[in-house]
Parts: C-alpha cells; sequence; structure tokens
C-alpha cells in the first residue's frame, strides 16, 4: 500500500521547491478539531516550536500554546485567533516524521510540510495513517490540499487517499 501511495505522489513530497504544502482536514463538527489538535499533540516524540503561541481575544494578548489545555478549543468557541504551530520529532507507525505544521482554524486543521529528502514510501503511509486517524473524528470530514494547489495535484491526491481507504478497509 505505502509503495503505490509513493508512486502516486511522490511528486507532491519528493523535490523541495522551497513551499510549504497543505493538506486540509475540514470538519463539520467543530468538535473534532478539538479532538484532532490534541491528537496531534499526543503522538509520540511530538515538540512544538519554542515560542509557539496564540492571540486570545479575551486577554487581548499572546499567549503561550500550553499555558492552556488545548489551544483549539478557544479557537473553535471564538476566544482565540486561529494559530500554527510547527510539530517536530513525531513518531508514527515506527517513523520519525519530517516536521509538520499545523494551522488550526474553527472547523479545520490544515497540516503544511517541506517537500524533500526526509519524505519516502514509509513516511507517506505514516502520514496516510495520521490522516485517516483524524479524519475518523468526523464521519463528515473532508480532505484535500490547499486552494493553490494545481488541479491535477488535487485530483491525484483524491484518487490516491480513496485508494488507500479502500485498501484499509478490505
Amino acid at each position: 500500500m505505502t509503495q503505490s501511495l509513493w508512486t502516486d505522489l511522490r511528486a507532491l513530497f519528493e523535490e523541495d521547491d522551497g513551499t510549504l504544502p497543505e493538506i486540509r482536514i475540514t470538519y463539520v463538527k467543530r468538535d473534532a478539531v478539538v479532538a484532532g489538535y490534541a491528537m496531534l499533540r499526543e503522538v509520540p516524540g511530538t515538540a512544538i516550536n519554542d515560542g509557539a503561541g496564540f492571540w486570545c481575544k479575551l486577554r487581548h494578548e499572546e499567549r503561550p500554546l500550553d499555558s492552556v489545555p488545548n489551544a483549539a478549543a478557544l479557537v473553535v468557541a471564538g476566544d482565540a485567533e486561529p494559530f500554527h504551530v510547527v510539530l517536530r520529532g513525531m513518531q508514527l507507525e515506527g517513523t520519525t516524521m519530517p516536521d509538520l505544521g499545523v494551522y488550526v482554524f474553527p472547523g479545520q486543521l490544515a497540516l503544511d510540510y517541506r517537500k524533500g529528502t526526509g519524505w519516502n514510501a514509509e513516511v507517506l503511509g505514516a502520514l496516510f495513517l495520521l490522516l485517516a486517524d483524524l479524519s475518523a473524528l468526523d464521519e463528515a470530514a473532508s480532505l484535500g490540499l490547499d486552494d493553490h494547489a494545481p488541479a491535477e495535484d488535487e485530483q491525484k491526491f483524491q484518487r490516491a487517499w480513496i485508494m488507500f481507504q479502500s485498501e484499509r478497509s478490505d
């Protein structure tokens, strides 16, 4: 399964072109954003970038991410602005992931990544397992690339995602 994913999607991950492409998980249930962010933070080995914070609308100040139990809950409630944090050292399926950024929006988690040498079939397979876990938090969740991705890339990604889900359910 992971080799076919890599064959189909390697162009989206292999060569560092300086961009930070996004994979977006859009939720209907807002509590899935909160649960998804918590899930990402609980992945073994995960560390966040120094100085990571969010703008608290209630206090009108920047606050450290770890000053509250789950900053995503504040975003969903409208009490904080959407924020971005870099997750480093995530251990998934015995694989150390390249750094993944996560934007937290009221109805969406957007994962960004740098293309390049850190990506291969095994790492991509682990990412897809993570995406499956995040998507499972809301049966109505949708998955896609960022709005600036070429339509051809989005189509490749969607085909690979459907194939991945099909093979997992067999």
